[in-house]
């Protein structure tokens, strides 16, 4: 509000008339009337007179009526004074704000850091399948020969009974493997590559509050400002 407008509420909050407050300040009620109407603002030695007339709080009023009306009464040495003293204060809080919001997005942006620095656990799958199972006295490679045709080849692909298995560590090429009836022999055909998620995973959920935090903070320092 302007400080006029201040003036006048707090003259018909102690429930006087316009020439009673000038007469209670000692000006004039002309002057009064201009103040009022925000066409004229006091003098330091006016002002006393009213601060002690209508018992203003000065701090009080610098929150209530506008910076720009601020600006006309910075003449005044104890709005001046209290003006100055508010601006130090909001510098303060802003800036605590900001140091609070740099030291979160630190935090976070560290934990983020560690989220990502360290590796999670490498594993290597072996996948290795079996054509079917051959015959004591059979060659190993039997199975291998399917593709050359023939009766026996016939005979062999009657036989096929795919088997799948899979290991943690490679057992070369290929490996033969006793079964019922005869044995199996085991053909590496793929493998697999798994990365276990980093063990400091869970600092990703706090990271992302702490960095969110910190730019909640900033918006608070800048719309303060």
């Amino acid at each position: 509000m302007k400080f006029g407008e201040y003036l006048r509420q707090r003259r018909e909050a102690n429930g006087w008339t316009q020439p009673e407050a000038a007469a209670r300040a000692d000006i004039e009620q002309s002057y009064l009337s201009k103040m009022e109407n925000s066409k004229s603002y006091p003098s330091e030695e006016i002002f006393s007179k009213l601060v002690a007339t209508y018992e203003i709080d000065v701090a009080a009023m610098s929150d209530a009526i506008e910076s720009a009306e601020l600006d006309r009464l910075r003449e005044i040495a104890d709005v001046r004074a209290t003006v100055l003293n508010r601006q130090k204060n909001e510098v303060r809080f802003m800036r605590s704000w900001l140091v609070a919001g740099l030291i979160m997005v630190m935090i976070g942006g560290s934990a983020l850091g560690l989220s990502y620095a360290l590796p999670g656990e490498i594993h290597r799958e072996y996948l290795y399948r079996s054509d079917g199972v051959i015959l004591p006295g059979e060659s190993p490679m039997s199975f291998a020969m399917l593709g050359a045709g023939g009766a026996s080849a016939k005979n062999l692909s009657a036989r096929v009974l795919y088997d799948y298995v899979s290991f943690n560590d490679n057992r070369g090429q290929s490996y033969i493997n006793e079964v019922d009836g005869g044995f199996r022999v085991y053909t590496i055909y793929d493998q697999r590559v798994r990365v276990d998620l980093s063990p400091l995973r869970w600092l990703f959920a706090p990271a992302f509050m702490f960095i969110l935090g910190g730019m909640a903070c900033f918006y608070i320092a800048r719309r303060w400002r």
